[in-house]
């Protein structure tokens, strides 16, 4: 019998998905992005896991 392996907050099945450890909880992409992603400055919008930023760019200065 296997162990189950679910998302701390929405308590759906990881198996086979990605996922992130806090505090040694696991969460799904989407309730980690929903409960602990920063804001972006400029858009507003949360950075997500995937979230890709360009080496070397700088923000405009205010």
């Amino acid at each position: 019998m296997t162990e189950r392996f679910d998302c701390h907050h929405c308590e759906g099945s990881l198996f086979g998905k990605k996922y992130i450890l806090r505090e040694e909880s696991p969460y799904c992409v989407a309730c980690f992005e929903a409960l602990y992603a920063s804001t972006c400055e400029e858009c507003g919008k949360p950075i997500g896991c995937d979230c890709k930023v360009p080496l070397g760019r700088q923000r405009p200065e205010s």
